[in-house]
C-alpha cells in the first residue's frame, strides 16, 4: 500500500467542517462557574443544603462566593468538607455524612458531521440519617417572605408543610436552576427530549438508582446541550 493511498484515504483533507467538541472539556467547570455566582432563591438552597447537614438547614445563613468555593473539589486529594465533584459518584471519594453533588459527561449522540447531543448528568447524594428538612414556608420568619411558596401554608397562614424530603428540595433547586442555563460558548443546558435525536439517548429524565450505599439515596438527573465546534482539521485552535 503506497503512502499516497493511505494520505488520500485517511487524511483530513478528504472531510470537512467535522465537530471537534472545542469546549466540551470546560462543560462541567462551567455549570459550577455558574451555580457559583447565582443569586437567586434556588441557589441560595442549593448551597445551604450542601453546607448545612441540620435539620434547619434552610433557615442558616446563605453562603458567599468564597464558602460555595470551598465545597468544590478542585483537586485529587482529601474530599473530607467538600460537596461538589467533576466526577461520578465514587463512595470511596466521599467520607462525610452529608448531601454532594456530582457532575458528569456521561453520553453524546451525533446529530449530523457538525452537531451532537452531549447528556451531562448531575447524581446527587444525601446521608439518609439527614434525610429530611424543616421546610421553609413561614413568612412570619424568613429572610426572604417574597420566595415563600404560598402552596405551604393554609387561607390563615398556618405552615402545611412543616417538613420536606433533602433530595426532593435538592431535585427540585437543580433543575430550576441548570434547565435552560446558558453556557458561555457552549449552547444551552436542557432538560428534555431532544426531535433532533431518534435514538433514545438517555437526557431528559429523572431516577433514583439502586447503586447508592445502604445508608444514602439520591437522584440521576440527565440534562442535554447541543454542541458544535467544526473544523476541517484537528487544528481547532483551542
Amino acid at each position: 500500500m503506497s503512502k499516497d493511498y493511505i494520505e488520500e484515504s485517511w487524511g483530513y483533507t478528504k472531510y470537512n467542517s467535522l465537530n471537534r467538541f472545542e469546549n466540551l472539556d470546560s462543560l462541567e467547570a462551567k455549570i459550577v462557574n455558574k451555580l457559583v455566582n447565582s443569586d437567586n432563591k434556588y441557589a441560595d438552597i442549593f448551597w445551604k443544603i450542601l453546607k448545612y447537614d441540620d435539620l434547619n438547614a434552610l433557615s442558616q445563613p446563605p453562603l458567599d462566593k468564597k464558602a460555595r468555593l470551598n465545597l468544590i473539589n478542585n483537586d485529587n486529594g482529601e474530599s473530607n468538607g467538600k460537596r461538589v465533584f467533576l466526577t461520578p459518584r465514587n463512595d470511596d471519594g466521599q467520607v462525610d455524612q452529608c448531601s454532594s453533588v456530582y457532575i458528569y459527561v456521561e453520553n453524546i449522540e451525533p446529530i449530523n458531521n457538525t452537531e451532537a447531543l452531549v447528556g451531562v448528568t448531575i447524581d446527587t447524594s444525601v446521608y439518609t440519617k439527614i434525610g429530611v428538612i424543616a421546610g421553609d414556608g413561614d413568612k412570619d420568619s424568613s429572610e426572604n417572605p417574597e420566595w415563600v411558596n404560598p402552596n405551604e401554608s393554609d387561607e390563615q397562614g398556618s405552615v402545611v408543610v412543616p417538613i420536606k424530603s433533602r433530595a426532593t428540595v435538592l431535585l427540585k433547586c437543580i433543575l430550576a436552576l441548570l434547565n435552560g442555563m446558558y453556557l458561555d460558548g457552549i449552547g444551552y443546558l436542557i432538560f428534555n427530549r431532544f426531535k433532533e435525536i431518534k435514538d433514545d439517548l438517555d437526557v431528559g429524565y429523572v431516577d433514583m438508582p439502586h447503586n447508592h450505599r445502604e445508608n444514602s439515596h439520591g437522584h440521576r438527573i440527565i440534562f442535554g446541550v447541543i454542541m458544535s465546534g467544526t473544523s476541517d482539521d484537528a487544528n481547532v485552535g483551542y
